[in-house]
């Protein structure tokens, strides 16, 4: 058993499932590229976690909730098709360069992954937790929900 489904054993435990994308090019054992964690300076108790895994953007918001035993929401948020920075990393890392274009590829690649960040965040407040609407510009996965938001959820459907 591997620890992403250790994990999710200790989680059912406790009274949470875990949803995964139906997508299938996920992967939790994949080993990002590069990662930045942050704490939201707007949402108190919001933390993030931004990876390039595979060219893609991942972006894992967790959200403090006052229910469930975890006390905590976590959402996954990516790029949709249709968004144009999708092509960036890509041709970025693609393109073999000068000596010095190589050596500074990474920092390049860190800053431009966090201003995207910035955009998934923002995309991200500006859609609906409850109904999980969204900008299209966004795809957004409920990883870990608290059992009452998880109801909820599938009453919507």
């Amino acid at each position: 058993m591997n620890l992403h489904e250790q994990f999710e054993d200790f989680l059912a435990e406790l009274g949470v499932e875990m949803e995964h994308p139906e997508d299938t090019h996920y992967n939790g054992d994949s080993i990002p590229e590069i990662t930045i964690h942050q704490m939201s300076r707007d949402h108190y108790g919001v933390f993030y976690r931004l990876d390039l895994l595979n060219q893609r953007r991942e972006l894992r918001i967790m959200l403090p909730v006052d229910k469930g035993d975890l006390k905590t929401d976590i959402y996954l948020v990516r790029l949709s098709d249709r968004s144009p920075l999708n092509t960036s990393f890509g041709a970025i890392s693609a393109y073999e360069g000068s000596p010095e274009y190589e050596q500074e590829r990474e920092a390049t690649l860190q800053h431009l992954l966090y201003a995207v960040a910035e955009m998934m965040k923002r995309l991200f407040w500006s859609g609906d937790l409850q109904t999980l609407r969204f900008p299209p510009e966004i795809e957004v996965y409920p990883l870990v929900l608290h059992e009452e938001r998880r109801n909820n959820r599938r009453r919507m459907r």
